[in-house]
């Protein structure tokens, strides 16, 4: 009895000090190799240790596993603790049975490169040792000697770290997964699995929760079936899909998404809600020719609607994170219905709107925009961006045809009424703040309106009080009508500068150059041209006008002050003096040089001004 107890202790002295005498680190040099050979990476582990109690395995200290050279320097993946346990039973019939595998705070980087490439899509293959032509189609088969860490009762992981870095665009971005515990049980070929996971989305704080199933898992890793639910903030979703030949697909379905859930660099008055939110995700995660690049993620097709107060937008597209071409259109959109709070003094609406676009991060280019509004037909195209602190907007396009009046009630008050049909064309550029909503907009714009009038100010009144010659015209109509006003100004810090302003009547045509600052004064010089019945009233009035003439027209320079909403116009006399000093002296020069019917008719003018001036 005593030789048996001892004997008994013995064997328990021994399985207490086999993992001290039964090192593995000195199988590293052998295994290690065969790993590095499978991952196409270099590992590393620091020390790895034979447990006995309470489970039969082995522990894992800092276990490395480099990147791709072509995609980063650093890690791929960084282990500081992992821990396996192996079934006994199984182990006596010369079976490894993985009971669980623990890993205690893990690190994976995830690069996108500029070509839309992930590092984790290289994982396994090395080019010089299978190349393309004989590579299997099978792309797990670089991974066989690692098939037993994948057949698993149990596979758990706490406060792991999922850094994604997306190089595609500068700036680069990068989002984590922090806090990350995950949980899958039936880990195992033939079966499907269950997947238990939560963290934290950074930058953001947003909670994380995952639930779902996936199998039966396939000796080639291939997944037939892949069904998730699950939530990120108040955002819920769904995600139905499968691995086939190491290619990801994936439909991903949210019911509804509103601006309110998300982080954007701008602020909106208003909520967007995106509704019926569907997407076919299509990404290679083991590359199965790695002399080529990879594709990349790709999305296509995409369809959601976007909800902008009463309006429905339906958007379409396909593409990649990095760049989504998307289309939409919607039979109305209301200008109260707008998520920015728009400086108009009453309500309008889009009619008719259709869109192309290409969405790369935070910048937007609006390829096409077509719409209807006031009558009129809408078309441009611009950029948004929002890369910068300062958000930075160019817009470049034409509205044709519109009702003026309508679209002046909408865009200011005023004590005038302005009619007729507009033309409007404009290329600007400028930086938006989007604390104090002030748009330093600048660049050319040219507006056009034809065939309309101009209540509340009569030109030919104007020209009377200026002139100070009572009862020169007939009784005042309140406006002033007009074939066309064509205006080129220049949209700058300071305000509007007027290149060119042309108006044209029946009875007159003047054109000017100016400013319009922000606080409406009005600063205009130019000439005005009255008809020759007019001109013939204001020379009988003012003889000395006659000279002024100009092939059969009065020219008179004029100024016009004040501010937009009551401009004072004044004829410049001390121009008009030297116009009429200017025409005396030039048809005197053709006079003297021999110009028969100039002389005549100097001589007639003179003698038509004497007599006016005497009054015979």
């Amino acid at each position: 009895m005593v030789g048996l107890a001892i004997l008994i202790g013995l064997i328990i002295v021994v399985i207490l000090l086999l993992p001290l005498l039964f090192d593995l680190n000195r199988y590293r040099d052998r295994y290690l190799p065969v790993l590095e050979q499978a991952l196409n990476r270099p590992v590393n582990v620091q020390d790895v240790r034979l447990t006995l109690f309470p489970k039969l395995g082995f522990r894992v200290q800092d276990l490395t596993i480099g990147d791709d050279p072509a995609f980063s320097s650093q890690a791929f993946v960084t282990i500081p603790f992992a821990e396996v346990e192996i079934q006994w039973l199984p182990l006596l019939r010369r079976h490894i049975q993985v009971e669980h595998v623990r890993l205690q705070d893990p690190t994976v980087h995830i690069i996108r490169r500029h070509d839309g490439a992930l590092n984790m899509a290289t994982v396994g293959k090395d080019p010089a040792l299978h190349p393309p032509e004989k590579a299997g189609s099978n792309p797990a088969n670089g991974f066989k000697p690692l098939f037993g860490v994948f057949v698993v009762e149990r596979l758990s992981m706490d406060g792991g770290i999922l850094q994604y870095e997306d190089r595609a665009n500068e700036p680069f971005r990068s989002y984590h997964l922090e806090q990350l515990n995950v949980v899958t049980d039936s880990v195992q070929f033939g079966q499907t699995a269950s997947l238990h996971m939560k963290g934290m989305v950074m930058p953001y704080q947003l909670s994380l929760e995952m639930n779902g199933r996936f199998g039966p898992i396939q000796s080639t890793l291939d997944l037939p079936m892949i069904d998730f639910a699950g939530r990120v903030g108040k955002v819920e979703g769904t995600a139905q899909g499968k691995v086939i030949d190491g290619r990801l697909e994936l439909d991903v379905h949210i019911p509804v998404l509103s601006t309110d859930d998300m982080h954007l660099n701008v602020s909106l008055d208003k909520p967007v809600v995106f509704s019926r939110f569907q997407a076919h995700v299509m990404a290679p995660l083991i590359s199965k020719e790695p002399s080529k690049p990879s594709t990349g993620v790709r999305i296509d097709p995409l369809t959601v609607d976007l909800q902008m107060g009463g309006a429905t937008i339906h958007l379409s597209g396909q593409g990649t994170p990095g760049g989504l071409n998307l289309s939409g259109e919607a039979p109305a959109l209301s200008s109260e219905d707008f998520p920015l709070a728009l400086s108009v003094q009453r309500p309008f609406s889009l009619e008719k709107i259709h869109f192309e676009a290409l969405v790369q991060g935070t910048k937007v280019d609006m390829e096409s925009l077509k719409a209807q509004a006031f009558g009129g037909n809408l078309e441009a195209h611009g950029t948004w961006d929002w890369t910068s602190p300062i958000p930075r907007l160019s817009l470049q396009g034409r509205f044709t045809n519109f009702a003026v009046e309508s679209m002046m009630q909408v865009v200011r008050s005023s004590s005038f009424r302005l009619t007729g049909r507009g033309e409007l064309h404009w290329n600007v550029a400028g930086a938006e703040h989007s604390s104090s909503r002030q748009s330093n907009m600048t660049g050319p714009v040219r507006l056009m309106i034809r065939d309309g009038q101009l209540f509340g100010f009569d030109l030919m009144q104007a020209i009377e009080n200026a002139l100070q010659l009572p009862d020169l015209m007939d009784e005042s109509t309140g406006a002033t009508k007009f074939s066309l006003i064509d205006t080129k100004v220049e949209l700058e810090d300071r305000g509007v500068v007027i290149r060119q302003l042309t108006v044209e009547g029946q009875d007159f045509s003047m054109t000017g150059v100016g400013t319009l600052a922000f606080d409406e004064s009005l600063n205009l010089q130019g000439n005005l041209a009255v008809s020759r019945m007019i001109g013939d009233r204001i020379i009988q009035r003012f003889p000395m006008a006659k000279v002024a003439g100009h092939q059969g027209k009065l020219v008179l320079p004029f100024t016009v002050m004040g501010t937009v909403q009551k401009p004072l116009l004044q004829f410049d006399t001390q121009s008009f003096g030297h116009q009429v000093q200017r025409n005396v002296e030039r048809r005197i020069e053709k006079a003297l040089q021999g110009d028969e019917q100039e002389v005549r008719q100097l001589l007639q003018d003179g003698a038509d001004i004497l007599k006016q001036l005497f009054g015979q």
